[in-house]
């Protein structure tokens, strides 16, 4: 088995080493990640300049591709550029914060994942989800991240392609997990989103908006990924890149 891997938060972030030391006992891995941090900054890739991709030795991973570019990029670089070989599965994370319901438009965890979908390569997107006094032990996750991936590239559960699997795991304390995997759909509320307004002291026409939403008071609607993952479970969506919304007007073309 071939893996590829990425993320949002840096070469150099912990959950990108814990996710190559999950995923070893698979198979092979090859790591392509981004130079600097990336988050929430969703889809975007750099068509109009040259990227520059820096090959350099980086424990524990061993020689890596650094990307001066955002992870979706990562992807179009380790699966379409020079010298690259098509992997069984991309998987990108492990994400130091949950993405859920439309946190999924926003990162670039996710959209890592939605890019190797894309180009035909099925992927997974990891996040571990963040609680003040939870911290995250690494080891221990990793270990978790093995056999939730195990079960989830296997023929039971393997998906169509143009599909990918969003996995969030729970903060619980020292990431001793249950063994089970809760299937959930995605939710579709919005965040609960405020501003503080301040005026510039140095300019009477600008304003300063401070962001003041409230992650954990967010919209769960049903028994969507948000509502299980805050129930302390691990949760697995199915996302599809197809988002054409249903609408008379398609059924006369």
């Amino acid at each position: 088995m071939k893996f590829l891997i990425t993320n949002d938060d840096g070469f150099d972030g912990p959950g990108l080493a814990a996710l190559y030391q999950a995923l070893k006992p698979l198979g092979d891995v090859r790591v392509v990640a981004p130079a600097v941090c990336h988050s929430a900054k969703g889809h975007a890739v750099n068509t109009h300049s040259p990227i520059r991709v820096e090959r350099r030795s980086v424990d524990p991973f061993g020689v890596i591709e650094i990307v001066d570019s955002s992870p979706a990029d990562c992807v179009r670089v380790g699966l379409c550029g020079p010298g690259g070989e098509r992997p069984d599965f991309v998987v990108a994370g492990i994400n130091t914060g949950a993405n859920l319901g439309v946190d999924l438009f926003y990162s670039g965890t996710a959209a890592a994942a939605r890019e190797s979908a894309i180009l035909g390569v099925p992927a997974l997107a990891v996040s571990r989800y963040l609680q003040p006094g939870i911290l995250i032990n690494w080891q221990n996750l990793s270990g978790h991240v093995t056999a939730v991936v195990r079960t989830l590239i296997s023929d039971e559960h393997c998906l169509e392609s143009g599909r990918f699997w969003n996995v969030n795991f729970p903060a619980i304390d020292d990431d001793h997990h249950p063994g089970d995997i809760t299937f959930a759909p995605q939710g579709i509320l919005s965040h609960d989103i405020g501003f503080r307004a301040q005026p510039d002291s140095g300019n009477e026409n600008v304003t300063i908006m401070e962001y003041t939403g409230d992650f954990r008071a967010r919209g769960k609607s049903g028994e969507c990924d948000v509502t299980r993952l805050f129930a302390g479970q691990i949760t697995a969506t199915p996302i599809d890149l197809c988002t054409t919304a249903p609408h008379p007007s398609l059924s006369k073309s």
